[in-house]
């Protein structure tokens, strides 16, 4: 008996579909955050393409392919990505091997998997209850960044609507992502302001983070006060900041979002 597909969205719900698409394109440009990305996928694009877990990667384009420079899971169960990461660091799925080599969004039903998946990778998947996979990628030469979105355990039987789905999310994600890892890479620009200053700079910048005035610090360490006004006047200069409040704001959004600068980073 030949299995029924089940429609993305319920008959004559085509309009409606293209409400939620707009929705899905107007809050895009509201995204600036790994959380805001998360809950963009949530609240636009679950209604659109129903899963229950999304994983989206991305990567450096190089010589030798994509290395993966982080991951985010969105519902995501986190033991599942450490296991599909191999020992380099690099996303370890048949899934992702086969749309590398392809380059068309791919289809994987764990009731009927591939003659050729491998063994291991298999029984995480059900170890996991991952279910079923539709996943695309976009391959972007001109900023030399790779996407790669992975969304499990979908209701119904997959098939060419969701094939479709795919080919038109996929690119929205991609721009998407990309302007969030521009957001995480200021990050690390301002880490390379932090590392120009000096010993006694940093000393100070630390006592500013705790919320002390020039008086408290200069009690602190024992300055004049108008010696660590002249250091703060050097900091802000250096760092690129205005004022106090500022300074304050900017170090902690800094300390809340940097991230170990080794391995795959998982958000």
């Amino acid at each position: 008996m030949a299995t029924t597909q089940v429609p993305l969205l319920a008959e004559g719900a085509d309009k409606d579909r293209d409400v939620m698409f707009d929705h899905l394109v107007r809050t895009a440009a509201c995204v600036q955050t790994i959380d805001d990305f998360k809950q963009w996928t949530r609240e636009a694009i679950r209604p659109i393409f129903p899963h229950e877990t999304l994983g989206c990667g991305y990567g450096r384009i190089h010589a030798g392919g994509v290395g993966t420079d982080g991951i985010i899971a969105v519902d995501y169960p986190i033991e599942h990505l450490k296991d599909i990461c191999n020992k380099a660091g690099g996303l370890d799925t048949p899934i992702l091997r086969r749309w590398l080599m392809t380059r068309e969004p791919q289809l994987f039903d764990g009731d009927v998997p591939w003659p050729d998946i491998p063994q291991h990778w298999f029984e995480q998947f059900q170890r996991h209850g991952m279910k079923n996979v539709a996943a695309h990628a976009v391959y972007d030469t001109e900023r030399c960044i790779g996407t790669y979105h992975s969304f499990h355990r979908i209701p119904g039987v997959l098939g060419e609507t969701h094939i479709a789905m795919l080919r038109q999310l996929a690119p929205i994600m991609h721009e998407v992502l990309c302007g969030v890892i521009e957001n995480l890479n200021n990050v690390n620009a301002f880490e390379v302001l932090l590392s120009s200053l000096s010993v006694r700079e940093r000393e100070i910048l630390r006592w500013v983070a705790q919320g002390k005035t020039n008086r408290e610090i200069a009690e602190a360490i024992f300055l004049s006060e108008m010696t660590v006004k002249h250091h703060l006047m050097r900091i802000f200069q250096k760092l690129g900041m205005e004022n106090r409040t500022q300074l304050v704001s900017r170090l902690a959004g800094h300390e809340a979002r940097v991230q170990p600068a080794y391995g795959v980073k998982i958000f």
